[in-house]
């Protein structure tokens, strides 16, 4: 059991990690959010003008990262469940500080299922490390 959940979180990993490394790219390619088809009037009322940090936030926080905890999940590190929760609170993490910095950056076709693969990640992590305990047969 323990390998269907750690396989379905690297599934979770790898997806975050490639789509944020693509989100990110077209950001920091393109300032201006073009490339991507958003628009610099969607930054208005944040602390940014353009979408360079944003850009570069996302690579490190959800591109990287994400990648890094696949790696550490397919080594099974000792902590690697709570760096897959860690994971997905920086997703859930990232996308309500966006969203409170300004609503009009709301997509529902993206926010909806990142915040569902946040609350997934967060909800795998906690299973797999209690199934991890000695108490728990190990997969």
């Amino acid at each position: 059991m323990n390998k269907a959940l750690r396989t379905f979180a690297l599934i979770l990993l790898f997806i975050l990690g490639l789509s944020a490394l693509f989100g990110s790219w077209g950001l920091i390619s393109d300032p201006s959010g073009k490339a991507i088809q958003i628009s610099i009037e969607m930054l208005e009322g944040t602390p940014f003008s353009d979408y360079l940090i944003p850009g570069i936030i996302l690579l490190f926080a959800n591109g990287f990262l994400s990648l890094l905890i696949a790696i550490l999940t397919i080594k099974k590190t000792k902590h690697y469940p709570w760096f897959i929760i860690l994971q997905g609170c920086v997703l859930i993490g990232w996308l309500t500080v966006e969203l409170v910095m300004n609503i009009k950056l709301f997509y529902q076709i993206m926010h909806y299922p990142l915040y569902c693969i946040g609350i997934l990640l967060i909800v795998l992590g906690f299973i797999i490390e209690k199934r991890k305990r000695p108490d728990h047969t190990k997969n």
